[in-house]
């Protein structure tokens, strides 16, 4: 599992982006995500976490996927981070 990170700028709109992001939830899985979460880090700005099946999906798709909710949200990508997942604890662990 490979995850990719994406600090994002947006309008403070909280409801507006989390029901746009969950419209976009079924064409990010086509791409290979397999869970997306969001969470608000300012005012203006937010962080998504997209966790995908392998890497080569996650390379070939996670430009598509940031340029999709650029222009479905209007959001702006103002950083990015991507890497192999290493662990993972729950609440059963």
């Amino acid at each position: 599992m490979y995850v990719s990170f994406t600090d994002w700028e947006f309008d403070g709109d909280v409801d507006k982006t989390v029901e746009g992001i969950k419209a976009n939830w079924a064409e990010m899985k086509k791409y290979g995500a397999v869970n997306g979460r969001c969470t608000v880090t300012g005012e203006n700005t937010l962080r998504t976490m997209t966790l995908w099946s392998s890497q080569e999906l996650m390379e070939a798709n996670v430009d598509a996927i940031r340029a999709l909710a650029t222009s479905a949200s209007g959001m702006k990508p103002t950083g990015a981070m991507k890497g192999p997942l290493v662990l993972q604890l729950t609440e059963n662990d």
